[in-house]
């Protein structure tokens, strides 16, 4: 009896497939949500969930034993961190570089103009991300300093937890104008609508948003991650991510 109990479970197990989770940089929302249903595709027994947050946040749950099998980073010194402690098992590999822009739903904003939006009338809450842990909030902070304005504006910031939330509080008016990632307003809910326009912000005003990934302690073993990993590397993955505006290493592209 025990036997054949082992026997319809082993059997109910390899019915089902595998799962993996991922901890992503909200930046990643639109991109690997559409690499992910490609994957299924291919992988239809697959189960995969991801969950989307602020990268410094991702970084403290994983070292704190979270059950993630894959962390993908807006900040690479992050993934490195964690591999130098241990927590990430495989050597940290870049996967893109992120751009800022200028963006805004307000009827009054010129994207041609750039920061002068920024101190006009109708400007009253600027958001960026949180700098403290998020690296597009880090990065905005740096190029509002480098274009000189910060210390004018600085009582008109408003932060977001991550960058989607950021995106999120100008989409809904709770911010007139803010830093978020191009990946974000090239996403259809942005890109397909009447506040398309954005001003791309020149990445020498901030360092690099350079960004990594890595397979988790936890996640040792696990072939769903495994199989994810390999197809993230494929021509038709690394175009969902130029698509989105990633700069992505050629050394990437299997």
């Amino acid at each position: 009896m025990k036997r054949t109990i082992a026997t319809i479970v082993m059997c109910w197990t390899l019915l089902q497939g595998g799962e993996a989770t991922i901890f992503a940089a909200s930046d990643l929302k639109f991109a690997l949500d559409a690499i992910k249903k490609t994957f299924l595709q291919t992988h239809p027994k697959e189960n995969l969930r991801i969950i989307y947050g602020s990268s410094g946040k991702g970084k403290v749950q994983i070292a704190n034993g979270a059950p993630y099998d894959l962390y993908f980073s807006a900040n690479m010194d992050y993934v490195e961190a964690l591999y130098k402690s241990g927590d990430i098992v495989t050597k940290p590999k870049l996967y893109a570089v992120g751009r800022l822009v200028l963006w805004s739903k307000h009827p009054q904003f010129d994207a041609p103009k750039g920061f002068a939006n920024l101190t006009e009338s109708w400007v009253e809450k600027i958001a960026i991300a949180n700098p403290s842990h998020a690296p597009y909030g880090e990065k905005a902070k740096q190029v509002l300093h480098h274009a000189g304005i910060y210390d004018r504006i600085v009582s008109k910031i408003v932060l977001g937890e991550n960058i989607s939330q950021t995106a999120n509080f100008i989409k809904s008016g709770a911010a007139d104008i803010g830093v978020i990632a191009l990946s974000l307003v090239l996403a259809p809910t942005i890109a397909d609508s009447e506040h398309a326009a954005y001003y791309l912000i020149d990445d020498r005003l901030h360092a690099p948003l350079k960004q990594g990934y890595g397979k988790t302690k936890y996640g040792k073993g696990n072939k769903v991650a495994d199989a994810f990993l390999e197809f993230f590397q494929t021509p038709d993955a690394q175009a969902v991510m130029k698509r989105y505006g990633f700069t992505v290493p050629q050394q990437n592209i299997k």
